[in-house]
């Protein structure tokens, strides 16, 4: 039997999968090749500067491509950049059509590679499998629509929300698995995020130390209003010149001038007395981030939270409560004053992390079910 075309393109899809914590910056992007009904090549992309998914299928071809159908998660791209612009390898090898999920938002590419592919009389079609490929590299989409990174949250809590014991350890409250789970999301987001709190209290390094996926490392972001943090710090110490420090007036000269010596980007915000997040997602989406994971602590989360700026939720319940009125709780900053103005989530799914609870969920309109809409490609 024949495969059809939507079991082509989901084909497509897994193949784009497994390119997961290994191509940021690009997206996430498998191809598949069909003649006389019959899947000939296949292939995906497997990291930055490395062939595209399309050249990747047609290497991998096992008979002659000319005449067949290509599916791709993504529009082939048209232009010069690490590697040579795909539709040529496409042209070059006969392909008579080409369906690809979505189209590329990115102002290089947007309907050029299916303009060229017409062009030279390959019929092109779009929209198949589109939701899933859209969910597939929200980010990426989100981010170049935008020009702001997509905001992820993670927590690691109590049954009772308690990030922290009233005496401020917070080390380990969640399991090995979960831990591990947290660096598989380190190798897919272009920077971790955290406050100058956690940074005092926990001398963390923010690194990716997943053993199948280290080798994607994001940057390392600290909202630290006035410089407080420690030349001698982890973060400070290695890899300085993936640091990136966000202050304000209140900062001293000095100590901007010490640790840009030692190769920390410092940007000062002007005119206020707590680092704004608007702005610094803004400056991060500048420089070409496009996701960035929210680790704490609670002030930090209610700052975003409290701007409406989380797109997604990944939230560890370990199986046990801690009580006490003065132990940290996840969320700081105003709170709800009326239950009418809470901002309503949507949970995704809730599964077991060994002996955690995981609970992922998506602020309201940025739920798959809304992406196709809210994106309008």
């Amino acid at each position: 039997m024949a495969i059809s075309d939507q079991a082509a393109m989901k084909r497509a899809i897994n193949l784009a999968k497994r390119g997961l914590g290994m191509v940021y910056p690009n997206p996430m992007v498998g191809a598949v090749i069909v003649k006389d009904g019959v899947i000939i090549g296949e292939g995906w992309h497997r990291g930055s500067g490395l062939p595209h998914a399309e050249v990747e299928a047609l290497k991998n071809c096992k008979i002659d491509p000319s005449g067949a159908t290509m599916y791709v998660t993504l529009e082939p791209c048209n232009h010069y950049g690490k590697t040579p612009p795909c539709t040529e390898a496409v042209i070059a090898a006969g392909i008579t059509a080409v369906k690809y999920a979505v189209a590329d938002p990115n102002p290089k590419v947007t309907g050029s590679g299916a303009t060229r592919l017409e062009a030279m009389g390959i019929k092109t079609e779009v929209g198949l499998e589109r939701e899933q490929a859209l969910l597939l590299n929200k980010e990426f989409f989100y981010h170049c629509l935008t020009g702001k990174p997509w905001v992820i949250m993670k927590a690691g809590m109590s049954l009772d929300g308690k990030i922290a014991l009233a005496n401020g350890q917070s080390q380990w409250i969640t399991g090995d698995s979960s831990r591990q789970f947290v660096h598989q999301l380190r190798s897919r987001v272009g920077a971790v995020l955290v406050g100058i709190g956690t940074v005092l209290k926990d001398n963390p390094q923010l690194t990716n130390r997943h053993p199948r996926w280290r080798k994607h490392q994001p940057l390392k972001v600290v909202f630290d209003s006035k410089l407080r943090i420690s030349p001698d710090s982890n973060l400070v110490q290695n890899s300085p010149e993936r640091l990136i420090i966000f202050c304000t007036d209140q900062a001293s000269v000095k100590q901007e001038e010490e640790l840009t010596r030692q190769g920390v980007r410092v940007i000062r915000q002007a005119g206020a007395d707590r680092v704004d997040p608007l702005l610094a997602l803004t400056e991060l989406g500048n420089l070409g981030v496009r996701s960035v994971l929210v680790e704490g602590g609670h002030e930090i989360f209610a700052s975003f939270y409290e701007l409406n700026l989380i797109n997604e939720y990944y939230l560890f319940y370990a199986p046990f409560m801690i009580g006490n009125d003065a132990a940290v709780g996840v969320l700081g900053g105003r709170g709800v004053t009326d239950l009418s103005n809470v901002q309503l989530l949507t949970i995704d799914r809730i599964r077991r992390s060994n002996g955690d609870l995981l609970v992922h969920a998506y602020q309201r309109g940025c739920e798959p079910d809304c992406l196709p809409d809210w994106f309008r490609l």
